[in-house]
């Protein structure tokens, strides 16, 4: 039974003070010195704390328990507010369910998910969107990338990022502290550009390998140079390979660097020049499946060094790799040739639009990319003739 208005007003000092309950933690508080007033206890983060309404008599019996009804009711909209509010799981949830049938590499996609279950949901995946503080993401990122895992720590920033940003988009948060939290990691790790000699320096770098003294290997360079392909296709070069009477290369997908689930055959327009230099391989070493069948080991390709360590000894040490043919003719047909933007980039890239399948001859621009290998062979050529004699021959 709760107080009454006579009660409060017969509430005599005592040598301490003392307490009167009213009701649903309610109580008038006496002081020794006599003075009154309406309190209740309750508990934050632990740690119990007393709120004050007011003193009577300027707060009434009826007053104070208005006070302390509308009180109690607070924790209650908060925890419904709360609920309103998504986890972090949550809308990462919803989130993966756009992100990942955009990217067609299952692998990829299983890397997606689990950087944010095993860096992300342990320590914010119950966590409501609206209150993850941008300390916590920075602890976990940092975290992350403990173990010097700075790669992943970056990803894991990247992707906490686009939940908040998701969120963001959906309403549930006006703004958030997850931007830019890849500044408090340490720098990615930059890959060194294979080393590529500029192009006025061609003429005298072909003009070096013609000087090469042991043939398949500097028959191997022209046809890097000629193809610009990466040396692993080119090593495995087949002459079942050819079609047309050898103006097509078709390199398998096997051969071919890329996600396996999207892998397709990587079609070559051999030049006039590319194919004569195939017939001269002929002759050094017969009709073998191998056009570049290593002289060292008869039956198998040469090996993966052998292009490199054939330019170190014609001094090109740092100055010039066997991908350093691609960044040539990169540079060279997108500054010079006058060719669309999208046909050296097929032919760089490895990508054909069309299903190639078998029917190599129906990949996208195919006769402009036969246009473009014919003018880099005819360009490298030139560069050669201006710097000494013709391409000698085996």
């Amino acid at each position: 039974m709760g107080l009454t208005t006579r009660a409060v007003e017969s509430a005599k000092a005592k040598e301490k003070p003392y307490k009167l309950a009213d009701g649903h933690g309610l109580y008038l508080y006496v002081t020794a010195a006599g003075g009154k007033s309406w309190r209740a206890n309750y508990q934050k983060a632990g740690v119990q704390k007393t709120r004050t309404y007011g003193r009577w008599p300027e707060m009434t019996l009826a007053d104070a328990r208005k006070a302390h009804g509308a009180a109690r009711e607070i924790p209650k909209a908060m925890a419904a507010v709360a609920a309103a509010v998504p986890t972090f799981k949550s809308v990462a949830a919803e989130w993966l369910k756009i992100k990942l049938p955009a990217l067609s590499n299952g692998k990829h996609q299983m890397q997606v998910e689990n950087t944010l279950e095993r860096f992300a949901y342990p320590v914010i995946g119950a966590m409501p969107i609206d209150s993850i503080p941008r300390t916590t993401l920075v602890g976990v990122v940092r975290a992350a990338q403990a173990g010097g895992k700075v790669e992943t720590a970056h990803r894991v920033a990247g992707r906490i990022t686009a939940v908040f940003d998701h969120a963001q988009d959906l309403g549930y948060i006006q703004q958030h502290g997850a931007a830019g939290l890849t500044r408090v990691l340490l720098p990615r790790k930059t890959k060194k550009p294979m080393a590529s000699i500029p192009p006025e320096e061609a003429g005298a770098l072909l003009r070096a390998i013609d000087d090469y003294d042991e043939p398949v290997t500097r028959l191997g360079l022209w046809l890097l140079a000629y193809t610009f392909v990466r040396v692993g296709e080119l090593r495995g070069m087949r002459r079942d390979e050819f079609k047309e009477e050898g103006a097509i290369w078709v390199v398998p997908p096997m051969r071919v660097k890329g996600d396996e689930d999207k892998k397709l055959p990587h079609v070559v327009p051999m030049s006039r020049q590319a194919r004569a230099i195939v017939k001269e391989l002929e002759r050094l070493t017969g009709e073998t499946p191998l056009v570049l069948d290593s002289p060292a080991r008869p039956g198998h390709a040469l090996s993966e060094n052998t292009f490199l360590f054939a330019l170190y000894r014609l001094g090109y040490r740092g100055k010039m790799t066997a991908h350093g043919f691609r960044a040539l003719a990169s540079s060279v047909l997108n500054e010079h040739s006058g060719f669309d933007a999208d046909v050296i980039e097929r032919q760089l890239a490895h990508q054909e639009v069309d299903e190639v399948r078998a029917a190599y001859n129906r990949a996208q621009y195919l006769p402009k990319r036969r246009e473009l290998m014919q003018w880099w062979a005819d360009w490298l050529d030139q560069q050669r003739s201006a710097a000494g004699q013709p391409r000698a021959s085996a």
